[in-house]
This record gives structure tokens, sequence and C-alpha cells, in this order.
């Protein structure tokens, strides 16, 4: 018969993965709420599943995360749009081709940020992973 992995009585558990402490389903929840970011966060706060601190710091970090990129879009939009006008068209190209470079990057960290959770990973972002963790609780 093969042996069981399970710890016998009165030793100590080996050290589980991080993503073993942790549901599939919760670590889903949270990944997809990196990818579909207002909706997922808002349904997840709003419902029994804030109960679950991982869950709710990945949350957290989405809308922040979303907050900030909204921010950064508005002000990058702004400033495209003021040189466009005072350079007659060449500061506009320029500001393009940098929103898209910050638009990867954002698109890129998005999806860093979703496998994280979907490996059970709480992977804090500067500034924002505090806020997060304080605001779920952790």
């Amino acid at each position: 018969m093969p042996e069981d992995k399970k710890t016998a009585p009165g030793k100590a558990a080996p050290a589980k993965a991080a993503a073993g402490d942790v549901s599939e389903n919760s670590r889903l929840i949270a990944a997809i709420g990196y990818i579909i970011a207002i909706l997922v966060p808002l349904y997840v706060l709003l419902t029994e599943k804030k109960d679950d601190k991982f869950l709710a710091f990945h949350a957290w970090q989405s809308l922040l995360f979303t907050v900030v990129v909204i921010v950064v879009e508005v002000c990058l939009m702004v400033i495209i749009t003021v040189a466009a006008i005072a350079t007659m068209g060449v500061g506009g190209f320029l500001g393009s081709c940098l929103a898209l470079i910050v638009w990867v990057i954002i698109v890129v960290l998005a999806l860093f940020l979703a496998y994280k959770a979907y490996k059970g990973e709480t992977y804090k972002l500067p500034v924002l992973g505090g806020i997060a963790m304080r605001q779920a609780g952790g």
C-alpha cells in the first residue's frame, strides 16, 4: 500500500505552498479581478466573499490599481492634447507613442498581478498593496 503523504500525529506539518492555503475558486476570482477590473472586485467587496482576506486584498488592490490607471490615462490624454495643439500635431504623435508604451506596461502589470493571484500569492504593489492590505483587514 503506498504511503500517504499526510503528516503523522505529533509531527509538524511541512510548510505548504502559498497556493495550497487558498482555494482554487478564490485564486481564480482574484486573478479575474485584475482582468475585469471594476466589476469583479466590486462583486467581491459587496458580497460575503469579502470575508475571504485573500480575495478582499486582491479586490482592493485591483480597484486601487484601476483608479491609478484611470488617473494616469486622463493625465496622459490631457498632456497629449496640449502637446498636439502646441506643436501642430508632432507632440500629439510623440505623446501617442508614449501612451502606447504606458498602455503596454499597464497590461503587462495587470497580467502579472493576475498570475500572482492565481498562484495564490499576495503580491503587494508599492503603496497600493499596503493600503489594500489594511482595507482587507490584514
